[in-house]
This record gives structure tokens, sequence and C-alpha cells, in this order.
């Protein structure tokens, strides 16, 4: 996508990778939005354009005509601008699909989010090893102001240590390219996808059309996965990935199990970069920056949410995440909805586009979390 001005006067790196309906839905031009999230790429950039994005249970939500890019974490999400919109589109959506033999067999009852009004029996996890390098310290102090808000309000607030999450990004980056390199492989110009006029022989029309179909970041990303799945590296690195995957999502399973009911951490480690910030980076490096904080919850199965909280000094949109148990997205949205009550983020609303001052939305000067 071109370089698109975001509604907060900053060209930021977001809408250079955003499909076109979540720029629409920031105009407020549409209200819902769905996307694939395979390792943040709808809590991300809800967190950098203000809005929620919910990442649900994996098989929740069917992935039949879903794009494949990562079978075993791939999940349909959801993009609105508050957390009561985000439940009414998941109970219409959850459930089991006879096209999609991952969604879960048992009947998807929809509901409604109660108003929860006394915490004081929730416990809240703080993660430290969330706590990650690069985190900027923007994103840090608004994640202790939320902490500090469920305490003030009588919940449990306790640090919880998820051992291996040091490795969840190495372990998600093989993982990711093995399976995009085994999903890519249809496009091979004979029966599906783009085929090259190239006819000189199979192996060149093979090759031209694979060149012309995928951009570098694809074949380096196809690249690396086929050297992980080589006979001779198959082992070391997709299995032990593999084994270390395991290890991440029992993490998640004894912290739950201890009592804990909820998972609140940053979403992304700091606001919108400006696109000529970004393009300074390669996007190997972009990729384990913006992944490093969500792709975990896709790899252990769980559901996830960005709620916007605040707004940073350069004015954009500060999210941060709640983690929920497996299959429990009616605690996790309700725990959401009283924090997004509770910190006030200014939902856009359809009168205000026409409000703009110079690109400005004039929400944008009450941020009361900050």
């Amino acid at each position: 996508f071109c370089q698109v001005r975001k509604q907060r006067t900053l060209i930021c790196k977001e809408n250079l990778e955003l499909p076109e309906f979540l720029k629409h839905c920031m105009n407020i031009f549409i209200a819902v939005a769905l996307g694939s999230d395979t390792g943040g790429s709808t809590r991300n950039p809800a967190a950098h354009c203000g809005v929620v994005g919910l990442k649900p249970t994996y098989g929740l939500i069917s992935r039949h005509g879903l794009i494949p890019l990562v079978n075993s974490m791939d999940v349909p999400g959801i993009l609105t601008r508050c957390v009561d919109d985000a439940a009414v589109v998941l109970g219409s959506l959850a459930g089991h699909d006879p096209k999609d033999s991952t969604t879960v067999q048992d009947i998807f009852q929809p509901f409604a989010l109660p108003s929860l009004t006394d915490v004081s029996k929730l416990s809240i996890g703080i993660p430290k090893e969330y706590h990650v390098p690069g985190l900027s310290s923007e994103i840090l102090a608004v994640w202790s102001k939320a902490a500090d808000l469920f305490k003030n309000a009588g919940a449990k607030v306790i640090e919880v240590s998820l051992p291996h999450t040091h490795y969840s990004i190495v372990c998600y980056h093989v993982l990711c390219t093995a399976e995009v390199a085994s999903n890519m492989a249809r496009f091979d110009g004979l029966e599906y996808g783009h085929r090259s006029e190239v006819n000189k022989s199979t192996e060149s029309m093979y090759a031209a059309t694979r060149r012309e179909g995928f951009n570098d970041v694809v074949r380096g990303r196809i690249l690396a996965g086929n050297y992980f799945l080589l006979k001779q590296n198959y082992e070391d690195y997709f299995v032990k990935a593999q084994k270390v995957r395991r290890l991440i999502a029992n993490d998640f399973v004894k912290v739950f199990g201890s009592g804990i009911d909820i998972l609140l951490t940053p979403t992304t480690l700091s606001d919108a970069v400006p696109y000529m910030e970004f393009i300074k980076e390669d996007n190997r490096t972009r990729s384990t920056q913006d992944d490093i904080l969500t792709q975990a919850a896709n790899m252990a199965g769980l559901p996830a949410v960005n709620v916007p909280t605040a707004l940073s000094g350069r004015g954009l949109p500060i999210g941060l995440q709640f983690i929920g148990r497996s299959l429990q997205e009616k605690q996790l949205l309700t725990v959401a909805k009283w924090f997004e009550k509770q910190v006030q983020f200014p939902m856009i609303q359809l009168e205000e586009v026409k409000k703009r001052d110079d690109g400005v939305l004039q929400h944008q000067k009450s941020a009361s979390f900050s």
C-alpha cells in the first residue's frame, strides 16, 4: 500500500501494511472490520490506530475462506471501536464450521457483556518477561498505571513468570517460515494463483511465476522455511521449535492454573513509528519488533484483545493487551470492557469526522489516562 496519512497527522508505518478496511475503519466509514491474526496482525495495528483488536481462541472462528499463512496460528481477528462491538461480532462468527476441521465442536452461545462493577475477585497477572528491551518509557508508564488502576479498584495484581517467553519470538519465526514455505508451495502457476507468461519450459514458468508473484519478504520466508525443513535440519530447527512451543503453552497453563484470571501486558513496544524512521530498518527486524509482545498468545492458541488506553506525547494511540484463558472470551471481554470504561479513551464518533482541523481530530486533546 502507498503512503497514507493517518487522521493523527503523522505518516506512520502501520498505514503501509494495513488493508484498506482498517484505514476506512479509522476514518469511521465502517464500524467493524476483519483481518487475520497470525502473530499480532490485528492487535498491533489496533494499538497504533486507537481501536479494539480481538484475537479469539484458536478454532473459535472458522478459517474457511482465509488465505492461509501459518495454519496452526492463523485466527480471524476482529477490529471495532469498542469492546461491546467486538463481542457482538464474535457472537455472529464463532462456532463450528464443517468446512474447517480445526473449529470447536461445541455450539457457541453468543453473549452480551455484563457491566462489571466489582473487580475485587479478579486476579490480574503481570508477566515480568514482557518488560523487554526496547519497551518505551511511555508504554511502561501506561502499563504501570493500568496495573495500579486494577489494584486500587480492589483486584489482586500479581507479578507472574512465563519463563519461556524469551525464546518465543525465535520459535515463532522458525515455525512461521516453515509453514509459509509449505502454504506458498501451491502457487506454482499451474492450477492455482498467478501464472507467468514465460513458456520456454515448465521449470522456467515455475520460476518466473514465483519470482513475479512473491516479493522479497515472502521469498525470504520461503527460503528460510525450506531450509528449516531440510532433512538434515528438520530435527534441529522445526522439531525443537515445536517442543519449545509446547513449553510456552504450558507456561500459560501453569499461570492460569495458579489462580490468575487475566494477564495484562503491553501490545507494542512504542507508539506508531514515523514512516521515514520505519524504512531505515529491514522488514525482518521490524517484524521481530512488532510481534515480540503478541505472538506468544498465537502459539498458545489463547484469546487476546488490545484496548486503546492513552495517547503518547506525539498524540498517537497506545494500547494494552489482555490475554485470557482458552475459550473464555466472555470473561476476557468483560474485564476489557471494565478497563475501557475506566480509562475513557476518546472513541471516535461519526459526527467528529466533520470536525477535522488540519488533519487532527478534536478528541485527541482529551486522553484522560495519559
